[in-house]
């Protein structure tokens, strides 16, 4: 499946914002306009920033899907940044080894 084919949902970087807050610890749910959300994991993406970022993976409780966002720290006067790009749909992968 290529990206154009991923669900995108809709928020702006305020609902994104809360929902962060609603689940910034691994495990926890959070619902925003009538969908609950599971923080799954967190990537730290600060390499590809100009600062402090992490992707955070969360799974939508109704269907299971994943998805993901970003969140920036953009320093002590302008505190955490979401981009208004929404949530994209991620695939979960596993990883297999072969003896």
């Amino acid at each position: 499946m290529n990206k154009k084919d991923r669900i995108l949902i809709e928020m702006n970087s305020e609902q994104q914002l809360e929902l962060w807050d609603g689940i910034y610890f691994q495990g926890s749910s959070y619902e925003i306009d009538g969908d609950t959300y599971t923080h799954i994991t967190k990537i730290n993406t600060s390499e590809y920033s100009d600062g402090p970022s992490w992707d955070y993976i969360v799974q939508r409780k109704s269907d299971g899907l994943y998805f993901k966002f970003n969140v920036w720290d953009a320093g002590e006067y302008n505190g955490y940044i979401c981009e208004d790009d929404g949530l994209e749909q991620v695939f979960q992968v596993t990883k297999i080894t072969y003896e």
